[in-house]
């Protein structure tokens, strides 16, 4: 957007500092890519573009086309929105930074070039205080080597063009040196990504002032500093020391953020804690995020979640020749081996017990759900939040040339609809609505997944997916109602009756995802031979069986029935696995589901 030529401005004001972020988000926002490339540390995950880029995204969509004068104010406004749309490690140390610098021009309406070195020496200190373990070679190197050249030859500065211009060919040789400072840059042949995405948010800012527009600029083809071929193939690893990048956006008053650091620091690496004493961002890598979510909301209320696989986005960057991506969410329950070999797409729901709400299947593992739900007060369940949906549908539409999606039955969920919706931005996707839960959903996705690996067309992989779909079955034996009455399905009159006489219901899903009540049995033994009959009866003159095994907090149940179908049927099944806990919540302890699919 044209915009006054500022090039030779004595000070900054609320405006001006507005107009300089947004023009170095461009220039970052237009380059991520380049950086998710090139991403080798510290982990080899490919979306420090993408985390980077989305965090200046939420600044430039907060401070909107603001005209507040005060610098003090608009500081504020633009650490706050950084604070609550980081992403990632880059991300929480780039809303650090401007979280000190909010702090640095505190009752200032605007700054003069010296002010501004002395400022952003002191967001250079507070980025780093927030890291626990500041390694040389990242893009906090290159933020503190850029502040103190800044603090160095601020005497010399006559306007804002002469501090950006000459601080920023200091800060790209700060940037070229980190290729030796760390093993896994020098392997790869790169310069760390984080610190060229703070380099490209200087070089946006450099181009407004010389130019007095913003615009997106591209890196140059042959530049030897930013060239990169098969990065990901150099630095490829089997595991990591910590899985998980998890995130927790804490909110509250006088939050002490060394005191959450510390509570944390033994459970993983990569831990940053940034912000404001009321707005705490909380990143760290980590195997075990839901005790670190226990830990943290002693502190605060923890207001916003994300928890990515980080060995799983790396093996999608070593990815065959699969042309098509497989979308499903967490009510297929399918093991996390299967989604790594796959490399399918999974978009979590969401639970809500008494007040606090988890992720399903990240921030709550089954386990720790059953425990919890006989003392729970109140249960509910809700469908991925947008930014969830958003998120994993733009990742797979840019990582494969076509998506197949498949969800919970349409019936049950909001979650298909949701996924039409966001849909409408791709022209790649074709979404199905899996008309089925748990394991049954599982084979549908399944058969998606295997046709996808064995190099089918995305036409090829939506007739599949609909023959999977429609053929699909799912017999599911219930030991209690109580949970059926909670969540409205029958009357508690009919409840009381069926607990009085120990009757065994087992029910299917069928139709669009519709329950129906199949069988009904008074106690265990007579339902589980019931339940075999039923499955019997269904594959008769059926082969190639292919089927899978849930169950809430019934493993041994499980195990019994998958005993039976293998002397049976001669087959193992494809898994055997815990119901999610939004199954759970709807079934209660004790279920447990026989999913198949056969050829006639």
């Amino acid at each position: 957007m044209q915009l006054e030529r500022i090039s030779k401005i004595q000070y900054v004001d609320g405006v001006r500092f507005r107009r300089g972020v947004v023009a170095a988000a461009s220039r970052l926002i237009a380059n991520s890519p380049h950086l998710d490339a090139i991403n080798v540390f510290p982990v080899p995950d490919g979306d420090t573009g993408a985390n980077m880029a989305g965090t200046m995204r939420s600044i430039v969509k907060s401070s909107g086309d603001s005209l507040e004068k005060s610098l003090e104010k608009m500081s504020a406004l633009i650490a706050e929105s950084a604070l609550n749309g980081a992403k990632g490690n880059s991300g929480a140390i780039l809303a650090q930074f401007l979280c000190g610098f909010a702090e640095g021009v505190k009752d200032m309406r605007r700054l003069s070039p010296s002010d501004f070195a002395r400022v952003a020496s002191l967001a250079a200190r507070r980025s780093c205080e927030a890291i626990s373990d500041p390694k040389d070679g990242t893009i906090i190197s290159v933020i503190k080597d850029w502040a103190a050249h800044l603090s160095s030859r601020s005497h010399e500065y006559k306007d804002f063009h002469h501090i950006f211009s000459d601080s920023l060919n200091y800060a790209q040789k700060s940037v070229k040196a980190t290729t030796e400072k760390l093993a896994e840059l020098k392997s790869a042949g790169v310069v760390d990504a984080g610190a060229l995405g703070f380099v490209y948010l200087l070089e946006g800012i450099v181009d407004f002032l010389e130019n007095g527009k913003i615009k997106e600029c591209f890196i140059a083809d042959n530049d030897p500093l930013y060239t990169v071929d098969g990065v990901q193939n150099k630095v490829a690893v089997e595991k990591l020391e910590y899985r998980y990048c998890t995130e927790f956006l804490l909110k509250g008053s006088g939050i002490d953020k060394k005191t959450v650091r510390n509570a944390i620091s033994g459970m993983g690496d990569s831990l940053i804690v940034a912000g404001l004493p009321d707005c705490v961002k909380v990143h760290i890598h980590t195997n075990d995020p839901d005790s670190v979510e226990n830990i943290v909301s002693c502190f605060a209320t923890v207001d916003k979640r994300k928890v990515d696989d980080m060995l799983v986005q790396h093996k999608r960057l070593l990815a065959d020749s699969r042309k098509v991506g497989i979308i499903t969410d967490s009510t297929c329950d399918i093991p996390d081996e299967l989604i790594e070999e796959y490399d399918i797409r999974v978009v979590p729901l969401r639970l809500t017990i008494d007040g606090h709400e988890y992720i399903d299947h990240v921030t709550l593992a089954p386990e720790d759900f059953y425990r919890m739900l006989p003392h729970a007060e109140k249960a509910l369940t809700s469908q991925p939040s947008p930014g969830d949906m958003k998120r994993v549908y733009s990742r797979a539409c840019a990582d494969y040339e076509s998506v197949v999606s498949v969800h919970i039955a349409g019936v049950l969920s909001g979650t298909h609809q949701n996924a039409l919706t966001v849909c409408r931005d791709y022209d790649n996707v074709t979404a199905f609505d899996g008309k089925r839960v748990t394991g049954a959903l599982a084979l549908s996705v399944l058969e998606a997944a295997r046709a996808a690996e064995r190099g089918a067309s995305a036409s090829e992989v939506a007739v599949i997916t609909e023959k999977a779909i429609k053929n699909v079955r799912v017999f599911v034996t219930m030991d209690t109602l109580d949970y059926v009455v909670k969540g409205g399905r029958i009357s508690k009159g009919q409840g009381l009756i069926a607990k009085a006489l120990n009757i065994k219901p087992i029910i299917e899903f069928a139709g669009e995802g519709h329950v129906c009540t199949v069988s009904k049995s008074f106690g265990r033994k007579l339902q589980e031979k019931a339940f075999i009959r039923l499955i019997s009866e269904a594959l008769q003159g059926k082969s190639n069986l292919r089927y899978a095994i849930t169950h809430a907090d019934a493993p041994e149940k499980a195990e019994r029935i998958a005993a039976i179908m293998k002397q049976k049927y001669g087959v193992d099944p494809v898994f055997i696995g815990a119901a999610s806990p939004v199954i759970g919540l709807h079934s209660g302890p004790g279920a447990c589901a026989v999913a198949f699919l056969a050829d006639n």
